[in-house]
Protein backbone atom coordinates (compact mmCIF):
# COMPACT_ATOMS: atom_id res chain seq x y z
CA UNK A 1 0.00 0.00 0.00
CA UNK A 2 1.41 3.63 -0.64
CA UNK A 3 0.81 5.37 2.08
CA UNK A 4 1.44 9.59 2.34
CA UNK A 5 1.09 11.37 5.67
CA UNK A 6 0.47 14.71 6.12
CA UNK A 7 1.51 17.32 8.98
CA UNK A 8 2.13 20.76 9.65
CA UNK A 9 5.30 20.94 11.32
CA UNK A 10 7.31 17.84 12.56
CA UNK A 11 8.51 19.07 16.15
CA UNK A 12 7.97 17.07 19.78
CA UNK A 13 4.26 17.27 19.96
CA UNK A 14 1.99 14.26 20.31
CA UNK A 15 0.17 14.21 17.08
CA UNK A 16 3.51 14.76 15.70
CA UNK A 17 4.97 11.59 17.73
CA UNK A 18 1.82 9.48 16.98
CA UNK A 19 2.57 10.46 13.02
CA UNK A 20 6.25 9.59 13.36
CA UNK A 21 5.50 6.26 15.26
CA UNK A 22 2.66 5.34 12.94
CA UNK A 23 4.99 5.98 9.51
CA UNK A 24 7.36 3.94 11.26
CA UNK A 25 5.51 0.96 11.42
CA UNK A 26 4.22 1.03 8.21
CA UNK A 27 7.44 1.10 6.38
CA UNK A 28 8.38 -1.83 8.50
CA UNK A 29 5.26 -3.64 7.64
CA UNK A 30 6.33 -3.40 3.95
CA UNK A 31 4.41 -0.32 2.61
CA UNK A 32 5.54 2.19 0.80
CA UNK A 33 5.47 5.35 3.36
CA UNK A 34 5.95 9.30 2.59
CA UNK A 35 5.47 12.12 5.06
CA UNK A 36 4.76 15.39 3.75
CA UNK A 37 5.09 18.50 6.53
CA UNK A 38 5.34 21.94 6.53
CA UNK A 39 8.17 24.47 7.20
CA UNK A 40 8.48 24.32 11.27
CA UNK A 41 10.82 21.01 11.73
CA UNK A 42 13.23 19.54 14.28
CA UNK A 43 16.21 17.63 12.84
CA UNK A 44 16.07 15.26 15.56
CA UNK A 45 12.19 14.08 14.62
CA UNK A 46 13.65 13.67 10.59
CA UNK A 47 16.40 11.46 12.16
CA UNK A 48 14.20 8.98 14.01
CA UNK A 49 12.18 8.24 10.79
CA UNK A 50 12.73 4.97 9.22
CA UNK A 51 15.39 5.28 6.48
CA UNK A 52 12.45 4.17 4.25
CA UNK A 53 10.12 6.44 4.43
CA UNK A 54 10.15 9.37 1.74
CA UNK A 55 10.24 12.98 3.51
CA UNK A 56 8.57 15.89 1.26
CA UNK A 57 9.12 19.50 3.26
CA UNK A 58 6.47 22.17 1.69
CA UNK A 59 8.17 25.22 2.82
CA UNK A 60 4.65 27.04 2.23
CA UNK A 61 2.76 24.60 4.74
CA UNK A 62 3.21 26.83 8.05
CA UNK A 63 1.06 26.65 11.35
CA UNK A 64 0.38 30.86 11.22
CA UNK A 65 -2.81 31.87 9.07
CA UNK A 66 -1.84 33.44 5.87
CA UNK A 67 -3.80 32.83 2.81
CA UNK A 68 -0.85 33.40 0.02
CA UNK A 69 1.11 30.62 1.83
CA UNK A 70 -2.28 28.18 2.30
CA UNK A 71 -2.67 28.52 -1.64
CA UNK A 72 0.91 27.85 -2.35
CA UNK A 73 0.95 24.79 0.00
CA UNK A 74 -2.35 23.55 -1.32
CA UNK A 75 -0.80 23.62 -4.68
CA UNK A 76 2.37 22.10 -3.96
CA UNK A 77 0.61 19.26 -2.27
CA UNK A 78 -1.61 18.69 -5.52
CA UNK A 79 1.07 18.90 -6.99
CA UNK A 80 3.51 16.33 -5.44
CA UNK A 81 -0.12 13.70 -4.64
CA UNK A 82 -0.13 13.31 -8.37
CA UNK A 83 3.42 12.35 -8.81
CA UNK A 84 3.42 10.02 -5.34
CA UNK A 85 -0.05 9.00 -6.66
CA UNK A 86 -0.69 7.10 -3.27
CA UNK A 87 -3.73 4.87 -2.54
CA UNK A 88 -4.10 6.89 1.03
CA UNK A 89 -3.49 10.16 2.09
CA UNK A 90 -3.44 10.51 6.21
CA UNK A 91 -3.62 13.56 7.09
CA UNK A 92 -2.67 15.08 10.90
CA UNK A 93 -3.64 18.45 12.77
CA UNK A 94 -5.72 21.47 12.09
CA UNK A 95 -4.12 23.21 9.04
CA UNK A 96 -2.51 19.98 7.44
CA UNK A 97 -5.38 18.78 7.68
CA UNK A 98 -7.94 20.90 6.03
CA UNK A 99 -5.44 22.15 3.04
CA UNK A 100 -4.09 18.33 2.69
CA UNK A 101 -7.87 17.09 2.17
CA UNK A 102 -8.30 19.41 -0.06
CA UNK A 103 -5.47 18.48 -2.30
CA UNK A 104 -6.21 15.05 -1.55
CA UNK A 105 -9.28 15.34 -3.41
CA UNK A 106 -8.34 17.78 -6.24
CA UNK A 107 -5.20 14.57 -6.92
CA UNK A 108 -7.45 12.02 -6.95
CA UNK A 109 -6.52 9.83 -4.03
CA UNK A 110 -9.28 7.64 -3.57
CA UNK A 111 -8.97 7.13 0.23
CA UNK A 112 -8.94 10.11 2.23
CA UNK A 113 -8.33 9.89 6.06
CA UNK A 114 -8.32 12.55 9.15
CA UNK A 115 -6.59 12.21 12.67
CA UNK A 116 -8.47 13.52 14.76
CA UNK A 117 -5.48 14.83 17.72
CA UNK A 118 -7.51 17.98 18.53
CA UNK A 119 -10.48 19.97 17.49
CA UNK A 120 -9.77 23.15 16.52
CA UNK A 121 -13.11 24.45 17.18
CA UNK A 122 -13.51 23.39 21.02
CA UNK A 123 -12.04 26.13 23.44
CA UNK A 124 -11.48 29.15 20.90
CA UNK A 125 -13.13 31.96 20.52
CA UNK A 126 -16.25 32.62 18.76
CA UNK A 127 -14.81 34.01 15.15
CA UNK A 128 -12.20 31.07 15.44
CA UNK A 129 -15.08 28.96 16.16
CA UNK A 130 -16.77 29.91 13.51
CA UNK A 131 -14.20 29.08 10.88
CA UNK A 132 -13.01 26.04 12.37
CA UNK A 133 -16.59 24.37 12.09
CA UNK A 134 -17.86 25.98 8.75
CA UNK A 135 -13.89 24.58 7.17
CA UNK A 136 -14.52 21.21 8.89
CA UNK A 137 -18.07 20.64 8.15
CA UNK A 138 -17.39 21.48 4.22
CA UNK A 139 -14.77 19.11 4.09
CA UNK A 140 -16.86 16.10 5.56
CA UNK A 141 -17.36 15.14 1.83
CA UNK A 142 -13.67 14.95 1.21
CA UNK A 143 -13.41 12.94 4.54
CA UNK A 144 -13.92 9.06 3.90
CA UNK A 145 -13.04 8.13 7.94
CA UNK A 146 -11.80 9.98 11.18
CA UNK A 147 -9.54 8.29 13.29
CA UNK A 148 -9.79 10.03 16.68
CA UNK A 149 -7.64 9.72 19.09
CA UNK A 150 -10.23 9.33 22.17
CA UNK A 151 -14.28 8.89 22.44
CA UNK A 152 -14.41 12.55 24.15
CA UNK A 153 -12.77 13.56 21.03
CA UNK A 154 -15.11 11.79 18.24
CA UNK A 155 -18.34 12.05 20.62
CA UNK A 156 -17.67 16.32 20.35
CA UNK A 157 -16.89 15.95 16.58
CA UNK A 158 -20.14 14.13 15.75
CA UNK A 159 -22.16 16.31 18.02
CA UNK A 160 -20.97 19.39 15.95
CA UNK A 161 -22.46 17.84 12.95
CA UNK A 162 -18.68 17.30 11.47
CA UNK A 163 -19.58 13.75 9.76
CA UNK A 164 -22.00 11.22 10.80
CA UNK A 165 -21.16 8.52 13.23
CA UNK A 166 -20.54 5.64 11.24
CA UNK A 167 -17.64 7.73 9.69
CA UNK A 168 -16.11 7.87 12.88
CA UNK A 169 -13.93 5.44 15.48
CA UNK A 170 -11.08 5.80 17.75
CA UNK A 171 -7.89 4.52 17.27
CA UNK A 172 -5.74 5.42 21.02
CA UNK A 173 -2.58 7.14 19.80
CA UNK A 174 0.84 4.26 19.89
CA UNK A 175 3.39 4.83 21.90
CA UNK A 176 6.73 2.70 23.33
CA UNK A 177 4.20 1.43 26.19
CA UNK A 178 7.25 -0.68 28.12
CA UNK A 179 9.46 2.28 27.72
CA UNK A 180 7.35 4.24 30.30
CA UNK A 181 6.24 1.49 32.27
CA UNK A 182 10.05 -0.26 33.32
CA UNK A 183 11.81 3.15 33.50
CA UNK A 184 14.33 3.72 36.28
CA UNK A 185 13.88 6.67 38.37
CA UNK A 186 15.92 9.50 38.54
CA UNK A 187 18.81 9.74 41.23
CA UNK A 188 18.20 12.39 44.01
CA UNK A 189 21.16 13.95 43.07
CA UNK A 190 20.14 13.70 39.32
CA UNK A 191 17.10 15.87 39.79
CA UNK A 192 18.42 18.53 43.04
CA UNK A 193 20.64 19.68 39.84
CA UNK A 194 18.45 21.47 38.52
CA UNK A 195 16.80 22.92 41.59
CA UNK A 196 18.41 26.05 43.56
CA UNK A 197 16.12 25.14 47.09
CA UNK A 198 17.44 23.98 50.50
CA UNK A 199 15.85 20.61 50.78
CA UNK A 200 17.16 17.71 50.27
CA UNK A 201 14.42 15.60 50.02
CA UNK A 202 12.28 17.47 47.18
CA UNK A 203 8.68 16.87 46.12
CA UNK A 204 8.81 16.56 42.50
CA UNK A 205 5.52 18.09 40.51
CA UNK A 206 5.80 17.93 36.67
CA UNK A 207 4.41 19.15 33.65
CA UNK A 208 5.44 17.37 29.89
CA UNK A 209 4.17 19.67 27.45
CA UNK A 210 5.16 22.28 25.01
CA UNK A 211 5.46 26.16 26.12
CA UNK A 212 2.63 27.42 23.68
CA UNK A 213 -0.63 29.42 25.15
CA UNK A 214 -2.88 26.72 25.03
CA UNK A 215 -0.95 24.67 27.76
CA UNK A 216 -0.99 26.92 30.34
CA UNK A 217 2.31 26.41 31.98
CA UNK A 218 2.18 30.34 32.68
CA UNK A 219 -1.04 30.35 34.34
CA UNK A 220 -0.08 27.75 36.40
CA UNK A 221 2.80 29.30 37.60
CA UNK A 222 0.17 31.63 40.01
CA UNK A 223 -1.00 27.98 40.93
CA UNK A 224 2.25 26.62 42.02
CA UNK A 225 3.24 29.81 43.55
CA UNK A 226 0.85 28.61 46.40
CA UNK A 227 1.12 24.97 46.61
CA UNK A 228 5.11 25.92 47.77
CA UNK A 229 3.41 27.69 50.43
CA UNK A 230 1.24 24.29 51.58
CA UNK A 231 4.61 22.26 50.81
CA UNK A 232 7.36 23.69 50.94
CA UNK A 233 9.63 20.94 49.61
CA UNK A 234 7.53 21.11 46.68
CA UNK A 235 9.29 21.59 43.09
CA UNK A 236 8.15 22.13 39.38
CA UNK A 237 9.83 20.66 36.25
CA UNK A 238 8.30 21.06 32.98
CA UNK A 239 9.88 19.12 29.90
CA UNK A 240 9.18 21.13 26.62
CA UNK A 241 9.54 24.08 24.40
CA UNK A 242 8.29 26.58 22.97
CA UNK A 243 7.04 30.10 21.95
CA UNK A 244 5.87 30.89 25.52
CA UNK A 245 9.53 30.39 27.31
CA UNK A 246 10.41 34.38 27.50
CA UNK A 247 6.74 34.93 29.11
CA UNK A 248 6.87 31.71 31.67
CA UNK A 249 10.69 32.46 32.54
CA UNK A 250 9.50 36.36 33.58
CA UNK A 251 6.51 35.46 35.03
CA UNK A 252 8.53 32.85 37.48
CA UNK A 253 10.89 35.55 37.90
CA UNK A 254 8.04 37.76 39.17
CA UNK A 255 6.50 34.82 41.63
CA UNK A 256 10.04 34.80 43.69
CA UNK A 257 10.33 30.27 41.73
CA UNK A 258 13.58 30.98 41.09
CA UNK A 259 15.39 27.96 41.40
CA UNK A 260 12.08 26.29 42.39
CA UNK A 261 10.79 25.79 38.64
CA UNK A 262 12.83 24.18 36.42
CA UNK A 263 12.41 24.81 32.00
CA UNK A 264 14.08 21.50 30.93
CA UNK A 265 13.34 21.93 27.32
CA UNK A 266 12.63 18.93 25.08
CA UNK A 267 14.42 15.55 26.94
CA UNK A 268 15.16 12.49 26.17
CA UNK A 269 14.27 10.94 29.39
CA UNK A 270 10.89 11.99 29.79
CA UNK A 271 10.03 8.45 31.38
CA UNK A 272 12.36 8.95 34.12
CA UNK A 273 11.07 12.12 35.40
CA UNK A 274 7.70 10.27 34.90
CA UNK A 275 8.99 7.77 37.15
CA UNK A 276 10.39 10.04 39.72
CA UNK A 277 7.49 12.41 40.22
CA UNK A 278 5.74 12.77 43.21
CA UNK A 279 2.36 14.17 40.85
CA UNK A 280 1.94 15.07 37.25
CA UNK A 281 0.15 17.80 36.00
CA UNK A 282 -1.51 19.52 32.54
CA UNK A 283 -3.01 22.52 32.86
CA UNK A 284 -4.16 22.46 28.86
CA UNK A 285 -6.86 24.81 27.87
CA UNK A 286 -7.68 22.32 24.87
CA UNK A 287 -6.40 19.21 23.53
CA UNK A 288 -7.40 15.37 22.16
CA UNK A 289 -6.53 12.90 24.92
CA UNK A 290 -2.89 14.15 25.16
CA UNK A 291 -0.22 11.35 25.25
CA UNK A 292 1.62 12.62 28.35
CA UNK A 293 -1.91 11.52 30.04
CA UNK A 294 -1.06 7.73 29.00
CA UNK A 295 2.47 8.65 29.69
CA UNK A 296 1.95 9.53 33.27
CA UNK A 297 -0.23 6.68 33.95
CA UNK A 298 2.29 4.01 32.12
CA UNK A 299 4.84 5.52 34.46
CA UNK A 300 2.37 4.91 37.76
CA UNK A 301 1.75 8.97 38.49
CA UNK A 302 -1.07 10.00 39.54
CA UNK A 303 -1.80 13.08 37.78
CA UNK A 304 -4.04 16.35 38.06
CA UNK A 305 -4.78 17.48 35.10
CA UNK A 306 -7.43 19.56 33.23
CA UNK A 307 -11.07 17.83 32.42
CA UNK A 308 -10.08 17.95 28.70
CA UNK A 309 -12.47 15.64 26.12
CA UNK A 310 -11.20 11.51 26.76
CA UNK A 311 -8.52 12.41 29.92
CA UNK A 312 -11.59 10.34 31.78
CA UNK A 313 -10.76 7.39 30.39
CA UNK A 314 -7.16 7.72 32.38
CA UNK A 315 -7.06 9.86 34.96
CA UNK A 316 -10.44 8.58 36.61
CA UNK A 317 -11.45 11.72 39.23
CA UNK A 318 -10.79 10.10 42.57
CA UNK A 319 -9.30 7.42 41.51
CA UNK A 320 -6.27 7.59 39.43
CA UNK A 321 -6.27 11.19 39.98
CA UNK A 322 -8.25 14.30 39.72
CA UNK A 323 -10.10 16.49 37.45
CA UNK A 324 -10.59 20.37 37.75
CA UNK A 325 -12.76 22.50 35.25
CA UNK A 326 -11.19 23.46 31.69
CA UNK A 327 -11.52 27.27 32.44
CA UNK A 328 -11.09 26.60 36.16
CA UNK A 329 -7.07 25.68 36.59
CA UNK A 330 -6.92 27.54 40.24
CA UNK A 331 -9.02 24.14 41.57
CA UNK A 332 -5.51 21.90 40.49
CA UNK A 333 -4.26 23.59 44.00
CA UNK A 334 -6.41 21.30 46.38
CA UNK A 335 -5.85 17.87 44.80
CA UNK A 336 -1.80 17.96 44.22
CA UNK A 337 -1.76 19.37 47.66
CA UNK A 338 -3.31 16.25 48.49
CA UNK A 339 -1.19 13.87 46.83
CA UNK A 340 1.78 15.46 48.42
CA UNK A 341 0.78 15.69 52.14
CA UNK A 342 -1.24 12.63 52.00
CA UNK A 343 1.43 9.70 51.74
CA UNK A 344 -1.91 6.86 52.11
CA UNK A 345 -3.76 8.78 49.08
CA UNK A 346 -0.71 8.68 47.01
CA UNK A 347 0.05 4.91 47.07
CA UNK A 348 -3.42 4.18 46.95
CA UNK A 349 -4.03 5.98 43.21
CA UNK A 350 -0.62 4.56 42.38
CA UNK A 351 -1.91 1.14 42.97
CA UNK A 352 -5.21 2.20 40.45
CA UNK A 353 -2.93 3.64 37.86
CA UNK A 354 -0.95 0.72 37.94
CA UNK A 355 -4.23 -1.73 37.51
CA UNK A 356 -5.29 0.57 34.06
CA UNK A 357 -5.57 -1.49 31.08
CA UNK A 358 -2.71 0.43 28.49
CA UNK A 359 -2.19 -2.03 26.16
CA UNK A 360 -4.38 -0.12 23.52
CA UNK A 361 -2.10 2.56 23.23
CA UNK A 362 1.01 0.31 22.28
CA UNK A 363 2.43 0.92 18.44
CA UNK A 364 1.27 -2.17 17.16
CA UNK A 365 -2.52 -2.13 18.08
CA UNK A 366 -2.50 1.40 16.56
CA UNK A 367 -0.82 -0.06 13.21
CA UNK A 368 -3.14 -2.79 12.93
CA UNK A 369 -6.09 -0.77 14.08
CA UNK A 370 -5.16 1.87 11.24
CA UNK A 371 -4.36 -1.35 8.27
CA UNK A 372 -8.17 -2.07 9.04
CA UNK A 373 -9.29 1.27 8.17
CA UNK A 374 -7.29 1.88 4.87
CA UNK A 375 -8.40 -1.68 3.84
CA UNK A 376 -12.29 -0.47 4.39
CA UNK A 377 -11.52 2.59 2.51
CA UNK A 378 -10.26 1.39 -0.71
CA UNK A 379 -12.67 -1.81 -0.63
Amino acid sequence: MRIAHIITRLIRGGADENTLLSCNAQAEHGHEVYLIYGDEVRQEMLARLDPRIHKLCVGSLRRAISPVHEIKATVEMVRLLRRIRPDIVHTHTSKAGILGRVAARVAGVKGIVHGVHILPFLNVGRVEKITYLVAERALVPFTDKYVNVSQGMMTAGIESNVGKPEKHLVIPSGMDIDKFRTAAPLSAAEVLQHFDVPDQNIDLVLMVAALEPRKRVYEFLDVFKRIVEGRPSACFAVLGEGIDRQRVEQRLVELGLQGRVALLGFRDDVERWIKSARVCVLSSEREGLPRVVVQYALGGSPAVVTALPGVEVIVKNGLTGFTVPIDDIPQMERPILDLLNDEELNARMRANVQALDLEPWGVEHMTSELEKVYSEVLA
